[in-house]
C-alpha cells in the first residue's frame, strides 16, 4: 500500500478533530477500521498523534502566514490539509519537507476548488520558506 493512502486517510480524520470531543480517543480506532496496517498504518497513527501533540503551534504557523485571511474564516477541509502539510514540513523528519508540500498540494487538489488548492500552495510554500 502506497503513503498517499495512508495520507489521505490521516486527511479525513484530522478533518474530523473539531466535531468529535473524544477525538484524541478515537483516532486509533478509525485507523484500525480504515484497514490500513503495517508501516502505513504505523505513518496514519504518528501523524496524527503529531498533529493532535503540536496542534497549537501548527494552527499558530497558520496564522502567521495568513495574508488577508482569518482562521476562522477557513473551511474544514483547507485547516485539515494545511495542519497536515504544516506537520509534516515541519515536523516529521521521516521525509523531506518538499515531498510534504506537495502532497499536502496534491490532497486540495482531490479535496478542494482550484482557488482553494492554490491557497493551500501558497500558504505552505510560505512556510517550506522559512524552514528551509
Amino acid at each position: 500500500m502506497k503513503r498517499d493512502v495512508a495520507r489521505d486517510l490521516v486527511y479525513k480524520i484530522i478533518f474530523q478533530i473539531n466535531f468529535h470531543d473524544d477525538f484524541a480517543e478515537r483516532y486509533e480506532q478509525m485507523i484500525l477500521d480504515s484497514g490500513i496496517k503495517g508501516t502505513q498504518g504505523e505513518y496514519a497513527k504518528k501523524t496524527v498523534k503529531g498533529i493532535l501533540d503540536n496542534l497549537e503551534e501548527i494552527d499558530d504557523t497558520i496564522k502567521d502566514n495568513l495574508k488577508g485571511w482569518k482562521f476562522e474564516r477557513l473551511s474544514t477541509h483547507v485547516i485539515a490539509v494545511l495542519r497536515l502539510g504544516v506537520f509534516e514540513i515541519m515536523y516529521n523528519e521521516d521525509i523531506p519537507p518538499l515531498v510534504g508540500l506537495n502532497e499536502a498540494v496534491s490532497l486540495a487538489h482531490t479535496y478542494s476548488d482550484e482557488k482553494e488548492a492554490t491557497f493551500v500552495n501558497g500558504l505552505l510554500n510560505s512556510v517550506y520558506k522559512k524552514v528551509i
